[in-house]
């Protein structure tokens, strides 16, 4: 599935919040704008309310669902400074 930008915010704004995700952003090849219909959706977030894996794991399978591709997710708690600030200069 190939998805406008703005259609990806509108499916997964949504669902964060259902999970009490207050911060959400999409960095990789949908934010560079060189994503095909083969590209999986790249999600950054701080984590807010998600305090178990099976939490988390929820959170990731309803995006899944939603997008109906392979999504992956970056909590900014749990990487580098230097990679976070990368995601938000480069997308």
């Amino acid at each position: 599935m190939n998805y406008a930008l703005q259609e990806i915010k509108d499916i997964v704004i949504p669902i964060a919040k259902t999970y009490g995700v207050s911060k959400v952003g999409v960095f990789g090849s949908y934010a560079r704008g060189d994503a095909n219909e083969n590209s999986d959706v790249d999600i950054y977030i701080e984590k807010g309310k998600l305090r178990s894996l099976i939490q988390y794991f929820s959170f990731v399978n309803d995006l899944e669902h939603g997008l109906g591709c392979h999504v992956d997710v970056v909590t900014t708690n749990a990487v580098d400074r230097e990679f976070v600030e990368n995601i938000m200069r480069l997308g």
